[in-house]
């Protein structure tokens, strides 16, 4: 029911904000190696854009500087996937059985059984 749909969207946002904390400072490490090689000068690698990040006012939180609007997104985007997914899934009739039979037909073309 509704409380489903909104604890999947709940659990999906959760899941977005959590997977923009992990991959954030990787993302703006690379964000800030691609505009240093549009710069016109040498491209900086990104050991030396690590060691300016913690070199600068801040220390490792500079490795976050972004989050929020990071986040926001992720916990809009990934929230509303949660939430669609479960809700279509509702609206089709499709349950648990539906799915593992779909899984074991996947598998035995997988095998090569007919």
């Amino acid at each position: 029911g509704s409380l489903g749909l909104l604890l999947s969207a709940f659990a999906g946002a959760l899941a977005g904000i959590a997977g923009a904390f992990v991959s954030h400072p990787a993302d703006l490490i690379l964000t800030l190696t691609s505009a240093s090689s549009r710069e016109g000068g040498q491209a900086k690698d990104w050991k030396t854009i690590v060691e300016e990040l913690l070199d600068a006012d801040g220390g490792f939180l500079n490795l976050y500087a972004g989050f929020s609007a990071r986040a926001v997104f992720f916990f809009l985007v990934i929230g509303l996937q949660f939430f669609l997914y479960d809700y279509i899934k509702s609206e089709l009739g499709v349950g648990t059985d539906d799915l593992t039979l779909v899984l074991d037909v996947f598998y035995a073309i997988r095998q090569g059984l007919p």
